[in-house]
């Protein structure tokens, strides 16, 4: 039985982290946008307030000039055709997208540990779900929380850990660990007070230590579980 009181949470971003789909997501995140006609559309999306999807959005818009509030659920609807599209009829698209190595592995070995796993995404829900569908292991939809939802990084991260605490009776102030591939990521966990292990190639690496020197980078999620201590390869030999 979970001891509540301990129970760890690892909070996940999903593209470049989990899945393999950073470019395909911005291929189908830019058609949705440019569907609006903007005069004017910034695609460096690290240049944005934040970084979501409804919050470039929000951004764009305003930069626009448009009148009302961003039509959100519109968005939406185009992301998921374009998405769709690309993975349903670019066969190219298609095999290129899979999971980080050693991704449904480690979520595996944070299941039989007790510990919690929920998924924090700036993607729109949509493409989010089917990015989670890539992988082996199950996943928890209930403990997702995205750019649909909410617009800031620290916003859509807290709401992760909400519903995983919620969900499984976790009391505030035990430990949660993001993992990540982004220097918004890094800059979130270390905003909430998280514990951080980012993920990617020796630029990126780089890029964190930047940011912090003391950063923990690995190059794919396959050694995480040992380097948590969810997962201990030697017990039982």
């Amino acid at each position: 039985m979970r001891n509540s009181l301990a129970t760890p949470i690892v909070v996940f971003d999903i593209d470049g982290t989990l899945t393999d789909t950073v470019a395909l997501h911005q291929r189908a995140f830019e058609a949705a946008l440019r569907s609006f006609d903007f005069p004017r559309l910034r695609t460096q999306w690290g240049s944005y307030r934040h970084h979501s999807d409804s919050a470039i959005f929000r951004e764009a818009w305003e930069e626009a000039g448009f009148d009302g509030e961003p039509p959100l659920q519109l968005l939406e609807a185009r992301y998921q055709r374009e998405y769709d599209a690309l993975c349903d009829t670019d066969a190219s698209e298609a095999r290129a997208c899979d999971e980080i190595a050693g991704a449904s592995q480690l979520l595996a070995q944070i299941a039989q540990a007790g510990w919690i796993a929920a998924f924090a995404t700036g993607s729109l829900r949509h493409g989010a779900h089917r990015k989670m569908a890539l992988l082996a292991h199950a996943f928890d939809a209930d403990l997702l929380a995205t750019a649909s939802e909410h617009e800031t990084r620290e916003d859509i991260v807290q709401a992760a850990i909400d519903k995983a605490r919620a969900r499984h009776g976790v009391p505030a102030g035990g430990r949660v660990v993001s993992i990540g591939d982004g220097v918004w990521d890094l800059l979130t966990a270390r905003a909430l007070g998280l514990e951080f292990v980012g993920i990617g190639d020796a630029d990126r690496a780089k890029q964190l230590a930047q940011i912090d020197a003391d950063v923990v980078v690995r190059g794919d999620l396959r050694d995480v579980g040992r380097l948590l201590g969810c997962y201990d390869p030697d017990a039982g030999a």
